[in-house]
């Protein structure tokens, strides 16, 4: 059986060079009819702080929890499911819809699992790899509370919209990939590399 949602696509190449979790809330948010524009859910919803340098050191937040830099350009990293769970739900509280959708964090699920969304018609930001290939390496930084911190390289954010016997399905912001799928396998692989982050709406 296949199941795809219906969900909006933004290319977050066209303006958010790496802005692919934001890209990925706000196609999450228009499918249930919350409409946001991407710069004002950056600017407005999503926690986000540059990096700097000291004693030749490179500091910078923890993307658990603020965005590293500016998603519109190539100094910004990306963030992980805290961040974008507090952007959607400012998101929500300005739209006046947060009496109907609660955001969840379903860090720690497979694709299969969050799987039983897509059969409630809510897609689901999913965190993966790039174009679905091996984590090369990391990048490191200090943290504000002094410890390092390791960036997985390769990492990507995507909407999880449908599936069918063989495939996941994506709407996929990088350079316009547009609705994609990709085998299970290979998913699953790519999730647990980027540590099982994920981030639904539910219902109320």
């Amino acid at each position: 059986m296949k199941k795809i949602i219906l969900a909006p696509y933004i290319d977050q190449t066209r303006r958010w060079v790496n802005g692919c979790e934001s890209i990925s809330a706000v196609m999450a948010l228009g499918a249930v009819g919350v409409q946001v524009d991407p710069d004002t859910f950056i600017a407005r919803d999503l926690p986000h702080a540059p990096f700097w340098e000291q004693d030749g050191q490179l500091w910078g937040p923890d993307p658990h929890y603020v965005y590293p830099g500016d998603p519109h350009d190539h100094t910004g990293y990306g963030c992980y499911a805290p961040c974008i769970c507090q952007a959607m739900t400012s998101a929500l509280e300005a739209a006046g819809a947060a009496d109907h959708f609660a955001v969840v964090d379903e860090t720690g699920r497979s694709a299969a699992e969050l799987c039983g969304y897509i059969d409630q018609g809510l897609p689901v930001v999913f965190w993966a790899t790039l174009d679905f290939q091996p984590v090369p390496g990391v990048d490191r930084w200090r943290l504000p509370n002094g410890r390092m911190f390791d960036w997985k390289l390769n990492e990507h954010c995507l909407l999880l919209v449908g599936y069918d016997q063989d495939r996941y399905w994506f709407n996929d912001p990088w350079h316009n990939h547009g609705l994609c799928a990709q085998p299970k396998e290979l998913v699953e692989e790519c999730h647990r590399a980027q540590d099982l982050y994920a981030v639904a709406l539910r219902r109320k």
